[in-house]
């Protein structure tokens, strides 16, 4: 939403300089990289993601690009049920019945302004694997993107791009996953997009910099989150990232997306995947609605 209430200014990323973060950031990272695969990469660091072709951005590709064992332990490619949710930091009530009814039968989970403090990070149940990429901080929570999955990602690495105006992170998760019985892997794009910017610069920065990660890959592809397509110029920024991925959007019969200016703001785009079923959902404990699909190859 254009609102974004609850920000720090001026807030370092979670992930940039372990020295200097508070005592609950240190608890929760520990907490977070006590259950992360091996496979999983540093984050990369806002200062690092200045241009597309950055070293950190390269590392990125080349985790993902690593070879990897699948077949046993992947997703089924017959049936892939996904929720795209912006939760609104927790903030507001009945989020947890709405998320326990939402992502009960879920295999992905992917979770805008997930706010995490030591003392509830495990409130969000229901599949064991966490893929958390930190955007801003306050004193006793983090703040990202948070993609949970019922298998163990191949392989994950995160992207920041700071907002102009307030100077808060915004992130991106990427995850791979194996599919049973194929070679191919599915990419999973988690976003939070940059929300408040005069020009498009920054926002259209962002997406080079995931278009930069999905070079290359050539299995299926999920892209999904609270994109904030409130202008013009962001939904032809999208739409181009799109054609040049061969992404198709998912469209929903009752279209209850959260809208601004009369412009949806949450999204799913996907490559190679076919939408047995969409819906949204209308909630009264997020600024957003969630998007449920079930997705096959």
């Amino acid at each position: 939403m254009i609102k974004e209430p609850m920000l720090t200014m001026n807030p370092p990323p979670c992930h940039s300089d372990r020295a200097a973060l508070p005592p609950a950031c240190v608890a929760l990272a520990a907490f977070l990289l006590a259950g992360c695969s091996a496979s999983a990469g540093a984050p990369v660091a806002a200062r690092d993601a200045i241009s597309p072709v950055s070293p950190a951005i390269a590392d990125c590709r080349a985790r993902l690009d690593a070879p990897h064992e699948t077949a046993a332990t992947g997703l089924d490619s017959r049936r892939i049920r996904l929720v795209n949710w912006n939760i609104k930091k927790k903030s507001l009530p009945n989020w947890k019945e709405d998320y326990g009814r939402l992502a009960g039968d879920r295999d992905l989970i992917l979770i805008q302004e997930a706010s995490l403090r030591p003392e509830t990070v495990g409130i969000l149940p229901t599949v064991p694997h966490w893929s958390f990429a930190p955007g801003y901080q306050t004193d006793d929570a983090v703040t990202g993107v948070l993609t949970l999955s019922r298998v163990a990602p191949l392989a994950r690495c995160s992207l920041v791009t700071l907002e102009p105006l307030l100077r808060t992170p915004k992130a991106t998760s990427i995850t791979e996953f194996g599919l049973r019985d194929r070679r191919e892997t599915l990419l999973v794009v988690n976003v939070h997009a940059v929300n408040f910017s005069l020009g498009m610069g920054t926002y259209r920065q962002q997406f080079a910099q995931i278009a930069a990660v999905l070079e290359g890959h050539t299995g299926p592809v999920i892209l999904s989150g609270d994109l904030n397509t409130w202008r013009e110029g962001r939904t032809r920024t999208i739409e181009a990232l799109a054609e040049r991925f061969n992404l198709s959007e998912l469209g929903f019969d009752d279209d209850r997306r959260t809208q601004v200016f009369g412009r949806p703001l949450d999204h799913i785009y996907v490559r190679g995947l076919t939408a047995e079923s969409s819906v949204t959902t209308d909630v009264t404990s997020s600024d957003h609605n969630p998007l449920s699909v079930t997705l096959s190859m």
